[in-house]
């Protein structure tokens, strides 16, 4: 599901004129902060958390609904003249706003929800001990909800049947009695069972 809303997200952004790629992550270089800028969406190493669902959902049964960690990672750098951090800062809080909206609006259009966790400057592992700004990166944790349904490895559900066009008939019948006796006794004759 994660890799489908980077892709999405990434054509969202190009469409709003963004011109920051979208990666889904996590990278295999070690030498982050040099690279170019972008947007890498990523599962978080928090992981997941789980919960019941708020409904009944039957038919394929919906035991429990995982909140899926994810990680957003966006490299900026500025292009202004002597960039500082001021300049660098600005652009990812830019950037930051954006996905933000499309994401939200994404994630919303596929009928999940998010829960937004903290958002944050990160100094990458690269530029540590770094007196040079030569970008800011922002990082972003949420968390995505998709169902736990019980179903067959082929991701079927269980067999239904279907009802015929002159559907279900239910019959129900009441019996009461004035006769004395003791409160909340019935009949002899009433049907107690339905």
């Amino acid at each position: 599901m994660l890799a489908a809303i980077t892709d999405q997200l990434a054509v969202a952004l190009a469409a709003q004129g963004v011109p920051f790629p979208v990666v889904f992550g996590p990278e295999s270089s070690e030498d982050l902060y040099s690279t170019t800028d972008r947007i890498v969406v990523q599962y978080d190493d928090d992981g997941d958390t789980f919960e019941t669902p708020k409904g009944t959902h039957p038919n394929p049964r919906m035991p429990l609904v995982c909140w899926q960690g994810v990680q957003i990672l966006i490299y900026a750098r500025s292009n202004v003249s002597n960039a500082g951090w001021r300049d660098h800062s600005r652009l990812a809080n830019q950037v930051r706003g954006h996905v933000l909206a499309e994401l939200d609006y994404l994630v919303r259009a596929r009928k999940n929800f998010i829960q937004y966790g903290a958002g944050r400057f990160v100094t990458p592992q690269d530029a540590a001990g770094s007196a040079v700004f030569g970008g800011a990166v922002y990082e972003i944790k949420l968390s995505i909800d998709r169902g736990i349904e019980r179903r067959t490895w082929a991701g079927e559900a269980r067999p239904t049947v279907k009802i015929g066009p002159g559907g279900v008939a239910v019959t129900s019948t009441t019996k009461a009695s004035d006769e004395p006796g003791a409160a909340g006794t019935p009949p002899v004759d009433a049907e107690t069972a339905c």
